[in-house]
């Protein structure tokens, strides 16, 4: 029994789930789907496949020379095609043409091994953007990497980022793999994304507080159902500091947020840094900033350079100028070299600003 991984470059793609034009005969691909036929007639790397055999497993993985995240993850693919050996086939698909493919594969990393030694999996080219229309458009996936494990049945099982697929790939070679649970959560991550696309077109109209307003409701209504989607707990806060200009509204927010996750140094900086750094902001606000960055602080035991710029900020813009000076000296002094500069610089301006003071 084996595994066919098979990876295809793309750079943006409007999938089938989302057509526009009212497209009736728009293709589309699920969890659960018989995974189309590929035609891969421009190898770069490896064997040509035309068709899924039975008892075999195949994982589709689109990607590009030009990706960053791409590049990141072929050396995990070829770990995995080593792993699984002939359980597994994982065939890399790129839309470029094949010049640019075959240049790639040439190139060096600082250790001077070329692409073409490090890759251990099948790569191969799709110039008509067949198995892009038929995998990524007609599926909905809009960015790359993304891959596509096709079962033994030679059906689709999972769809995902590649660096996240080692579990249900291993379920699937095992027989675990529970397609049916898989098949709802992908069903609801593809309804959040419609709704999360939806709302940043109607955030990126918005002209006026009124508009905000109406929606900030919008985002409350989704939030109801999809109260973990941090991203959008984090843009209701925005706009009611920038957009509705409701900063009493903002403190409840930030401080349902910063409850739920008070634990997660990483979001509670992030959280206070974008207010501290705002116009306008409110003395009640500025403390709810101090807050979350000062139990940020404590998270990482006061060892973290950013976290306690973040803090000393706070102060600065308090009007506690000598406390933010004690603080971002402390930063300074533990700073990572590339980080150091920047963290000088900035304890500079509050010394001058006492000394003006």
């Amino acid at each position: 029994m084996r595994t066919l991984i098979i990876t295809t470059t793309i750079l943006s793609l409007t999938g089938a789930a989302m057509a526009q034009d009212g497209d009736a005969k728009a293709k589309t691909l699920t969890i659960g789907d018989k995974a189309p036929a590929i035609e891969l007639s421009h190898t770069v790397k490896g064997d040509a496949h035309t068709e899924f055999e039975n008892d075999h497993v195949y994982v589709v993985e689109f990607w590009a020379t030009w990706c960053g995240p791409c590049l990141m993850s072929m050396p995990h693919l070829s770990e995995l095609q080593t792993k699984y050996d002939d359980e597994v086939t994982i065939i890399g698909i790129s839309d470029e043409g094949l010049d640019k493919v075959n240049g790639f594969m040439e190139k060096s990393d600082d250790e001077g091994i070329t692409w073409n030694d490090k890759i251990t999996y099948t790569l191969t080219t799709d110039p008509d953007r067949s198995a892009n229309a038929d995998y990524m458009q007609a599926s909905g996936q809009r960015g790359i990497p993304t891959a596509f494990i096709v079962g033994k049945d030679a059906h689709v099982e999972w769809i995902g980022h590649p660096m996240n697929m080692d579990t249900p790939l291993d379920k699937v070679v095992q027989g675990t793999w529970d397609r049916d649970a898989f098949a709802a959560d992908f069903k609801k991550q593809q309804e959040q994304a419609v709704a999360q696309q939806k709302m940043m077109e109607d955030i990126r109209a918005v002209q006026t507080p009124d508009q905000a307003r109406a929606v900030i409701k919008r985002i409350d209504a989704y939030l109801a159902e999809n109260s973990d989607d941090i991203n959008m707990r984090m843009m209701k806060l925005d706009l009611l500091m920038n957009r509705a200009k409701d900063q009493k509204a903002a403190a409840v927010c930030g401080d349902a947020l910063a409850k739920d996750y008070w634990d997660e140094s990483g979001l509670l900086n992030a959280m206070s840094w974008n207010i501290i750094t705002m116009e306008g902001v409110s003395d009640a606000m500025k403390v709810h900033a101090t807050d979350w960055a000062a139990r940020a602080d404590e998270l990482t035991e006061h060892k973290d350079s950013s976290i306690i710029d973040t803090l000393a900020r706070c102060y600065f813009e308090r009007g506690d100028v000598q406390k933010a000076i004690e603080l971002q000296t402390e930063a300074v002094a533990i700073s990572d070299p590339s980080q150091t500069k920047a963290l000088k610089d900035t304890l500079d301006k509050y010394k001058a600003s006492l000394d003006q003071a």
